[in-house]
């Protein structure tokens, strides 16, 4: 479990350092962080005292922002995601991660916080490269803490579309409706009964999606016993998923 507190302008716990091998392929290191005085430290423990020497350490400056990568899965562990780059030089860039939403979004603040005071005292022009955020505290030199360019990885990590078993033949209320085809190429796993899917666009967040069903309250329990299992299609932002849910089919009308 994370170990984050915060002390006025001091900010420390474990964050998950996300790094790539040459084959582009994630991978991640927890590190202990410390952000004090627009100073970030770096630690592969606990320090015992303020002036024990960082693994690294970089300057938060009015040339930082950050980026709220969302959830994603590395090496099986679902992490929540932030990116610090330099709006000077994008390729200067560092990628952490946080166990929890609650503790990525501190950390977000923090860091943002600490960009904006920097600015408030007069420092507006950025550090040079030697002490940006790929600074080391053993090599002036270091290579950058974050991973390759991200469109390398995309290239490297993006699926393969398949054809799809769904045909549509309908629309109805907004929604159009599908079943799933009866052929050779995706032979139908339901008989004569085809399964039906109904696809609709909704103009409203996933957050007020999910307050609506869940004011329902006890009412939900009148459809929830017919739901039989369901999996994640697609992670699209970080925040929202594509869904497929399995009904009972002994309680469906066809």
């Amino acid at each position: 479990m994370a170990v984050m507190q915060s002390d006025g302008g001091k900010m420390e716990g474990w964050l998950h350092l996300i790094r790539s091998n040459r084959f582009g392929l994630q991978y991640s290191r927890r590190r202990y962080f410390v952000l004090q005085d627009h100073l970030l430290k770096s630690f592969k423990a606990i320090p015992l005292s303020s002036d024990e020497k960082p693994v690294k350490s970089a300057i938060i400056d009015s040339c930082i922002r950050v980026t709220d990568n969302g959830r994603q899965t590395t090496q099986r562990k679902v992490i929540f995601f932030f990116t610090l780059y330099n709006t000077s030089n994008h390729n200067d860039q560092l990628k952490l991660g946080a166990n929890s939403p609650e503790e990525a979004a501190k950390w977000i603040q923090a860091f943002q916080e600490s960009a904006l005071k920097r600015q408030g005292l007069g420092f507006a022009a950025c550090e040079p490269p030697s002490r940006r955020l790929n600074c080391s505290s053993k090599h002036a030199n270091s290579i950058d803490w974050t991973m390759y360019s991200s469109s390398i990885i995309e290239a490297m990590t993006s699926d393969v579309v398949a054809p799809s078993p769904w045909k549509i033949f309908g629309c109805r209320d907004g929604l159009r409706l599908f079943k799933e085809a009866n052929d050779k190429e995706f032979p139908s796993q339901w008989d004569d009964h085809p399964a039906i899917m109904a696809v609709g666009v909704l103009d409203a967040t996933s957050e007020s999606i999910f307050q609506t069903v869940m004011s329902l309250g006890p009412s939900r329990s009148e459809w929830d016993f017919c739901f039989y299992k369901g999996s994640v299609i697609e992670h699209l932002d970080g925040h929202s998923d594509i869904i497929h849910i399995l009904l009972y089919r002994h309680w469906l009308p066809w």
